[in-house]
């Protein structure tokens, strides 16, 4: 009779096993993931403030609104946080623009960090302001991104107390 060689296959099993682990590797990862759909959502309080609070921190007295921070510019400097909608008004610089509100008006500074799209702020235009710092306009000179414009320079000159915020924190609610 005739000797046929007969060569044994190699099992291809660890390919399986190492497939099942990658998927359930896959499957834990997305069972045990922190999505943040879970998050509880709450109101926020209004919280009463006392005359005790207002004397021991000035610079958290008030709303902050642009007719109060005009009122007493140095209770506010270094305060973070102004939000709410403003009218823009002319002239405008290469990074400054003049808000308005109920008869207040105020000079706005943007910080200059490049974005992707940059925003086309024009006057007549009403904005969304959701975190700006109001600071001292002497302390204003050295924010990032290119050297100030002699323009923008120029506008702060007699103002107690300029709005510096970050392009991504304003949004055109209404066009002019």
């Amino acid at each position: 009779m005739a000797e046929i060689p007969i060569e044994k296959k190699s099992s291809k099993t660890w390919i399986w096993i190492l497939l099942a682990a990658v998927l359930l590797g896959l499957l834990l990862w997305w069972l045990l993931a922190d999505n943040n759909d879970d998050a509880v959502v709450t109101e926020p309080v209004a919280v009463e403030q006392t005359a005790e609070v207002a004397t021991a921190a000035p610079e958290m007295a008030g709303t902050m609104t642009i007719a109060s921070i005009l009122a007493n510019p140095s209770d506010y400097y270094g305060r973070e946080g102004f939000t709410g909608e403003v009218a823009v008004g002319g002239p405008l610089t290469d990074r400054g623009f003049w808000i308005e509100n109920d008869g207040s008006r105020m000079l706005a500074i943007i910080i200059d960090e490049p974005r992707e799209v940059p925003l086309d702020i024009n006057p007549g235009q009403t904005l969304r302001i959701s975190g700006g710092t109001i600071r001292n306009p002497a302390d204003v000179e050295n924010l990032p991104g290119v050297p100030m414009d002699q323009d923008t320079i120029n506008a702060m000159q007699g103002q107690e107390a300029v709005l510096v915020v970050d392009e991504s924190n304003i949004e055109i609610v209404e066009g002019a």
